[in-house]
């Protein structure tokens, strides 16, 4: 079974990609996340967890989640990360838990797609975005047939300073950075409603037909994104930027 969460559908994408392959079931555990809910899940295919990368590290919201769920029947795990660069910590993070659901951990690996983290990058045109995405689904086939055939994929190399140093930043990041108060919305938004389906927190609401934000952002950005009249700002940092989602 593929278990994936996604903002703007990249892990969304790679995780259906793998389960097609493997001629399984992809999962979305984005409800489970905005209801503060486990699963309690059972399969004998192979177990993969697909999701983003949150600064070099899983997502919160995703790694909660897992804590909170059940997995039995099959007793291997393969992690896939999407990201738009390097996957940092993220090896060792998803061995710790494999281990927490006694999992047997058969690694790690990432998949590089288009960027989407509006805050402090630019979404490249869509020809290159075009081959980006070209690449990585290739990178998907070579990692599925090795789930396919149980094998564990390649060894990453992570550097111990790379745990180190994520663990130094991420708490401060998440506490004084990670929030929706930059968030705003301009004369140009028509009422669709479609930021707030497309939250994977439900922490956007409608009032007066205009998005208002609540105080459990995880910077997924799938609000801004998703926005088809390119109404919703982030404080200066994406003005006049290109919008990106799968």
């Amino acid at each position: 079974m593929v278990i994936y969460y996604s903002g703007t559908g990249n892990s969304a994408h790679i995780a259906k990609t793998v389960a097609a392959r493997l001629g399984d079931e992809a999962v979305s555990a984005n409800e489970y996340i905005k209801n503060g809910k486990g699963g309690d899940f059972r399969s004998s295919k192979p177990w993969v967890f697909v999701c983003p990368v949150y600064v070099s590290a899983p997502p919160r919201v995703f790694m909660d989640f897992i804590e909170r769920s059940s997995f039995s029947g099959c007793t291997k795990a393969w992690f896939i990360f999407t990201c738009a660069g390097g996957f940092g910590a993220c090896p060792a993070y998803a061995e710790k838990l494999a281990g927490a659901k006694e999992l047997r951990f058969m690694g790690a690996a990432q998949v590089v797609m288009p960027q989407n983290y509006l805050v402090f990058f630019t979404t490249r045109d869509k020809a290159d975005c075009a081959e980006i995405i070209e690449k990585g689904e290739r990178e998907v086939e070579r990692l599925a047939d090795l789930i396919d055939e149980f094998r564990a994929f390649p060894d990453p190399g992570m550097k111990k300073w790379e745990l180190v140093s994520t663990e130094m930043i991420i708490e401060p990041y998440y506490k004084y950075f990670i929030s929706a108060k930059k968030f705003s919305v301009t004369d140009k938004c028509i009422g669709c409603g479609k930021c707030e389906r497309v939250c994977p927190l439900g922490n956007v609401s409608l009032k007066d037909k205009k998005p208002t934000w609540g105080d459990k952002c995880t910077h997924c950005m799938a609000c801004i994104s998703y926005c088809p009249v390119k109404a919703i700002e982030y404080g200066k940092k994406s003005a006049s930027k290109p919008r990106y989602h799968f």
